[in-house]
């Protein structure tokens, strides 16, 4: 990204100030992008919604592109959250942990990969982005999850990564319209209501069990 860089006035590039304010739009572009779509994305709206003026904005990124970009590369991974144990974690834990984890950013995956997919003719440069810098990094820390478990004998031979990771986006998705419980917000609600015109109901359902089900024993 550093083509799209601009030095802000009084503000050394590469200082801490800067590198902050980077990120901070960054990760207010993600949020504006999963909210807004791609179509209505805006840095004037990312800029308000971080606090700056748009002129800050657009010395950090210089298009409207180079912003949507960054807030998808702002995007958490799975790396460090089920590749690597905690001390005395077992295999379901650290599922737990994960699907904790990224139950805190559920809006802005399923959203932005709605938005990416709807584009991929006109932009391509949003899914693109998104498979390398989200989904083939999830998919590679499932996949050496997957694998330790394998050897330990703790899942199924015939669990793939790929499988895993259609099933995380499916649930997360499912999670951000309200159709799956994850353990936030109120029964009922949804972070896409405005978009449905409705609210879906939440199935309580343990996300974890189920995948451990699917993971560890066969189908019926």
């Amino acid at each position: 990204m550093a083509s799209h860089l601009r030095t802000g006035e009084g503000i050394r590039r590469g200082g801490k100030q800067y590198e902050a304010m980077h990120a901070a739009l960054a990760g207010g572009a993600a949020h504006e992008l999963a909210e807004a779509g791609y179509g209505n994305f805006s840095p004037e709206a990312v800029a308000e919604r971080v606090g700056v003026s748009p002129r800050t904005a657009f010395r950090h990124y210089e298009t409207k592109l180079a912003l949507a970009l960054a807030g998808i590369q702002s995007l958490p991974t799975y790396k460090g959250w089920l590749d690597t144990a905690e001390p005395g974690e077992s295999f379901a834990d650290r599922l737990r942990r994960g699907l904790r984890t990224g139950a805190e950013h559920l809006e802005l995956v399923a959203f932005i990969t709605a938005t990416a997919l709807s584009y991929r003719e006109t932009q391509p440069e949003l899914l693109k982005a998104l498979r390398r810098h989200v989904l083939t990094p999830r998919e590679k820390a499932m996949g050496a999850y997957l694998a330790e478990g394998q050897r330990e004998g703790v899942f199924r031979k015939e669990v793939t990564a790929s499988a895993m990771a259609a099933a995380d986006l499916g649930i997360f998705t499912m999670a951000a319209l309200g159709q799956f419980s994850l353990g936030r917000g109120k029964p009922g609600s949804s972070a896409c209501s405005t978009c449905t015109g409705r609210s879906w109901p939440r199935r309580r359902t343990s996300t974890t069990n189920r995948l451990n089900t699917v993971l560890t024993h066969p189908e019926p």
